[in-house]
């Protein structure tokens, strides 16, 4: 073999070594032709070109084999000469101080230090390297070539990747923020008792997390350590200190001390405690912020002044009525009552409660007559109702006038629906300045002179017109002893007997009933001297209710024997004057039997126990001696027969077995009377 043709192979195994393709072929042998010469000269020119090309890139390789080629850099650092390895370590150490820590991120002294995970950011450094070292390696002889003579000649700078994901940052910020951030906490003002408490308002933070991240996302572009501020707004409550003080000063006035009133000769005092219940506080929204309103609360003073008004009112006083067989006339004209005026009371008493006036008199206004012509036919007065009767033939002259002027006094009353009616109140006081006389009366267990001897005639004439209309008889007494002339007309349709009488005394016993009709009653009372007629007519609506007794006498006592002797410095010394006669005791049982709409009610008992009553005498206290016994001789004619008491003969039978009777109005002992 030629040495040619050894340097080709030589040249061609080196080529081939270097990755480029060898073709061999067969030699041919051409005849020589004119310019063959030249045509080999220039292949051999070349092909001495490719060889050169290829050792010097072969030169090359093994040179920088594990090594970047010179004047390469990344993001501005040289890494010409370095091993991949040395390249990153080189990039690390140039962003050291960012890697280890990006940022600090403060709110006033404190401070937080995310990692760039937290923010959600990575450098690519392996892949920057890669790309630098890659850079003339790969690309076939010729790329590799003019890719490494272009670094040579211009040099080549290579991107650091960095990748950023704003969402983590955010939720980062958005995580802090929790821990900053404080809502807004509204003034507050509450009334504990008395005492007025406030607590002070809260001004909220909130951060600016989109702020934040902006001013974030902007400093990590630098690659460099920064500090950043966390971004926050203040958060002011809805409800601030000014409000609340402007609520408890307002408070504190109306607590300052309580509050006297005055009505006429009456006296009140609202507590501090008291006043402090009537406050109202409100928390009214307003765009530019809620404010607290402390009002009184109005109902509550109007409630208790209508209480005031109530106990305070001097009522006007009631007509007096005629029947004038149902065409009714006011026979003399009731009074103008007065009442606290409640609309101005209201009005003062709130001035004074935010003022300094503690003492308020309150004015009274004039009231109509609760009943007048305007009124009179509206009252359901269009029947009779009911009649009571006694009898008072005999009486004397003294008894007869009492008798009269207590139906005078009784006579055009009105009693209103539900209203309890009291005797005693509406006689008013039993003397003379009423019109009465002195008489005999029962006082103190003996007949003795007293004014208005007789008016219990008017009150068992009423007692019996009450009971005949089925009306509740709350109070009721019978008399100490038995009296016959209540006797007549006692019983009603039933006829006459004892049991049905009815004593009062002013400040003691009373006869009060119930109207219980649903209408207002009218009292029509008359007595006629000739005939010896009492008489009582009560007119109004007759409820659908009929009314019956039984009546029954038993347990039946005969008088005393033994005269008693009472010393009286009126009676003329040697003069015994007779005041009592003896008579028997007995009891008396009377049933009232109800039926309203169909429907009996439970009977009620009347009882009435007459006690056995003794002759009694009165002397000069110088005729009694120390045995209580006169001193001087006692007519043996003086000592009159002990009247027989009433047959006992029950007008009807007793209740039927099983029904209870109702309490007793009265037993045991019967208290002084005026009848």
């Amino acid at each position: 073999m030629s040495a040619d043709q050894v340097h080709f192979s030589s040249t061609a195994e080196a080529a081939e070594r270097q990755g480029f393709p060898v073709t061999t072929h067969p030699r041919v042998q051409r005849p020589r032709r004119r310019g063959d010469g030249w045509l080999w000269l220039t292949l051999a020119a070349l092909m001495l070109l490719v060889l050169a090309l290829a050792g010097g890139a072969a030169y090359v390789y093994r040179s920088y084999e594990g090594r970047i080629y010179p004047n390469v850099s990344i993001q501005g650092i040289a890494v010409g000469d370095m091993t991949p390895d040395q390249a990153e370590a080189a990039l690390r150490a140039r962003y050291a101080a960012f890697l280890r820590q990006p940022l600090i991120i403060t709110y006033g002294d404190r401070q937080w230090t995310p990692t760039l995970d937290d923010l959600g950011m990575t450098f690519d450094f392996r892949g920057a390297v890669d790309r630098a070292y890659n850079a003339g390696r790969g690309n076939g002889l010729i790329g590799d070539v003019q890719e490494i003579a272009a670094i040579w000649q211009h040099g080549l700078e290579i991107p650091l990747r960095v990748s950023y994901d704003e969402m983590r940052a955010q939720a980062y910020l958005a995580h802090l923020a929790r821990e900053i951030e404080r809502a807004p906490a509204d003034a507050q003002v509450r009334l504990d008792g008395e005492q007025v408490a406030t607590v002070g308002s809260v001004i909220g933070r909130q951060v600016l997390v989109d702020a934040t991240l902006s001013q974030v996302s902007q400093q990590l572009q630098s690659l460099a350590p920064a500090t950043i501020p966390i971004q926050t707004r203040e958060l002011p409550p809805r409800l601030d200190d000014a409000a609340v003080a402007a609520a408890r000063s307002r408070i504190e006035t109306i607590l300052q001390g309580p509050l006297s009133l005055r009505v006429g000769k009456h006296e009140y005092e609202w507590t501090v405690d008291e006043l402090a219940q009537m406050i109202v506080i409100e928390r009214v929204p307003s765009g530019e912020g809620d404010r607290v309103v402390v009002t009184l609360d109005r109902s509550a003073i109007e409630q208790r002044l209508r209480q005031i008004a109530d106990e305070t009112e001097k009522p006007g006083t009631r007509p007096r009525v005629a029947w004038n067989n149902g065409d009714l006339k006011i026979t003399k004209p009731g009074k103008p009552g007065l009442r606290l005026d409640e609309a101005r009371a209201r009005d003062m008493v709130l001035a004074a409660l935010t003022g300094r006036d503690r003492t308020l008199d309150l004015p009274m206004i004039p009231t109509d007559p609760p009943v007048t012509e305007a009124n009179l036919h509206q009252l359901g007065i269009r029947e009779l109702v009911s009649v009571g009767k006694s009898d008072f033939t005999g009486s004397a002259a003294y008894r007869v006038h009492n008798i009269g002027v207590g139906m005078q006094l009784l006579n055009g009353l009105l009693v209103a629906p539900g209203e309890e009616f009291s005797f005693n109140k509406n006689i008013g006081q039993i003397n003379a300045a009423n019109g009465f006389v002195e008489g005999a009366a029962i006082i103190q267990n003996r007949t003795q002179q007293e004014f208005g001897g007789g008016i219990c005639q008017d009150s068992t004439t009423l007692f019996r017109a009450a009971f005949w209309a089925g009306l509740p008889i709350t109070e009721r007494w019978g008399h100490s002893f038995y009296i016959s002339w209540y006797d007549k007309y006692a019983l009603g349709p039933r006829g006459n007997g004892p049991g049905l009488d009815a004593t009062i005394f002013t400040g003691g016993p009373d006869l009060k009933f119930v109207n219980d009709t649903g209408a207002w009653l009218l009292i029509q009372a008359w007595s006629d001297p000739k005939t010896g007629v009492a008489q009582i007519e009560l007119y109004g609506t007759k409820p659908n209710r009929t009314v019956d007794l039984t009546h029954k006498v038993y347990d039946h006592t005969p008088a005393p024997t033994e005269p008693v002797f009472v010393a009286d410095p009126k009676v003329p010394q040697g003069t015994i004057k007779h005041t009592d006669k003896a008579r028997g005791g007995m009891t008396i049982d009377v049933y009232r039997l109800v039926i309203e709409n169909g429907v009996p009610r439970p009977p009620e008992l009347f009882r009435t126990r007459f006690r056995p009553w003794p002759n009694i005498y009165t002397l000069n206290p110088a005729d009694i001696g120390p045995d209580s016994k006169p001193l001087i001789p006692f007519p043996s004619n003086e000592q009159p027969a002990q009247p027989a008491p009433p047959v006992e003969q029950p007008t009807e039978p007793p209740p039927p077995p099983g029904v209870e009777p109702q309490p007793e109005q009265n037993s045991g002992e019967q208290p002084p009377a005026n009848g």
